[in-house]
């Protein structure tokens, strides 16, 4: 089943990132510097840089071609940046040369989070984790990432259990009344998470843990051919971008 018939939330990133392209054999550390490179030079960009946008654009559109992703997951994917996009249909009405400033921004917002969106979906996420440590990132912010992400999965799942539950005694939100019965699931689940933390923290000591999580995989990455290519490939590509608008 595609990537576009599943259906939101961090599952559908799973199961993008476990697919098989060239783009996921990559070695994550060359996805994380070509991509971040790209959204440092998207965002360095100045304002009415089309042609360099539409090229950025062009080779963003080919990494996702490449790597198999349905069109419809990357357009949900993408939905975090619509607050950003509102704020930029403002710009025109309050600022002079809002209109071109206002499509800079939404080009500027639009192609970074495609980056992330490409780099996060053809990579699991404890390789992304990895990839950073190498990188030199620091561990600290390694350890909260990783626990977030979990914590965002149990907390997901959680809430998937209790609409189960509620639907399978009738509730129906159809009236303003019954969305009353929100606030006291959003206390509920509160609860439960915190209930949650305090029995893996008490696993966790339990099996001698000193604030530092064990590495997040085994062995050491390699970069071959196909990622010097990669690099290769991205260098030219943002290079050209910022000759571009020279």
């Amino acid at each position: 089943m595609g990537d576009g018939h599943h259906g939101g939330g961090l599952g559908a990133v799973e199961v993008a990132a476990a697919k098989d392209s060239p783009v996921h054999r990559l070695d994550p550390r060359s996805k994380i510097l070509g991509l971040l490179g790209m959204v440092v030079v998207v965002a360095s960009l100045p304002a009415g840089a089309w042609a360099a946008f539409g090229f950025l654009a062009v080779v963003l559109v080919g990494l996702v071609a490449a790597a198999g992703l349905h069109p419809l997951y990357v357009l949900r994917r993408m939905s975090v940046e619509i607050p950003f996009l509102l704020a930029a249909a403002i710009l025109p009405f309050t600022a002079e040369d809002g209109l071109v400033l206002g499509a800079t921004v939404a080009l500027k917002v639009t192609l970074s989070v495609l980056g992330m969106v490409l780099l996060s979906s053809t990579t699991p996420f404890p390789s992304l984790l990895r990839g950073f440590e190498e990188l030199g990132c620091p561990r600290i912010i390694l350890e909260i990432a990783a626990f977030m992400w979990r914590y965002l999965q149990v907390i997901a799942g959680e809430v998937s259990r209790m609409q189960r539950a509620r639907a399978a005694r009738g509730y129906s939100a159809r009236w303003l009344w019954q969305a009353m019965s929100t606030g006291p699931l959003i206390a509920t689940l509160f609860v439960r998470s915190l209930e949650r933390g305090e029995r893996v923290y008490l696993a966790m000591l339990s099996r001698l843990y000193e604030g530092r999580m064990p590495r997040t995989a085994a062995g050491p990455l390699r970069m071959g051919v196909a990622d010097a290519l990669f690099l290769a490939a991205t260098t030219l590509s943002l290079s050209a971008a910022v000759l571009m608008q020279a």
